[in-house]
């Protein structure tokens, strides 16, 4: 079995365990490497998605573990049929991926301002989700406004910061996922 990419402690987990915790699935996406590609190509680790669908979690919470998993269809299934802000602003971020990018504007745009934007501007002041959107867009078609690492470390920024947000309200006695870098 290709376990590429993992570091050697998840790849003994995964080889002696049939279920991973929800913590232990956080500190792996949390901590990969390479981090999210703006486009994937396809799964990240094909092994994970029956690790993430037999954790005890909260869909939203669920949808972000299979985003990170660069799992776009899991991912939009779940975001589809939840309307809260959570569910639109993942389903943002997966069309931006797909990439879809009028459709994932239409999502930043319904879904409004959003608790953890703050947060994200505190490390990158000039990220707004439609600029973001146009920039990733950009990069796609060969353009260099912003350089793709940049980018790919804001989008890991964002999704970090919604997966521990969405995981804090969900999951409320939760102190170790909610972290604050």
């Amino acid at each position: 079995m290709e376990w590429g990419g993992l570091p050697e402690r998840f790849i003994l987990f995964l080889q002696n365990t049939s279920i991973m915790t929800l913590d232990d699935l956080m500190d792996l996406v949390l901590h990969r490497d390479p981090l999210p590609p703006l486009i994937p190509r396809g799964v990240w680790q094909d092994e994970l998605i029956a690790e993430i669908e037999g954790v005890a979690a909260p869909a939203l919470v669920m949808a972000g573990l299979h985003l990170w998993n660069d799992d776009i269809d899991r991912c939009h299934g779940i975001a589809q049929a939840h309307a809260t802000p959570e569910g639109n602003y993942w389903h943002a971020i997966l069309h931006r991926r797909e990439p879809d990018y009028s459709n994932s504007k239409y999502w930043y745009r319904h879904l409004g301002e959003h608790p953890i934007f703050p947060r994200l501007r505190e490390s990158y002041p000039e990220w707004e989700p439609l600029a973001f959107v146009d920039w990733c867009q950009e990069v796609a078609r060969g353009g260099m406004k912003k350089p793709r690492n940049w980018l790919e470390k804001v989008q890991a920024r964002e999704l970090e910061l919604l997966l521990k947000f969405v995981t804090k309200t969900a999951l409320p006695g939760s102190v170790s996922r909610e972290g604050g870098s």
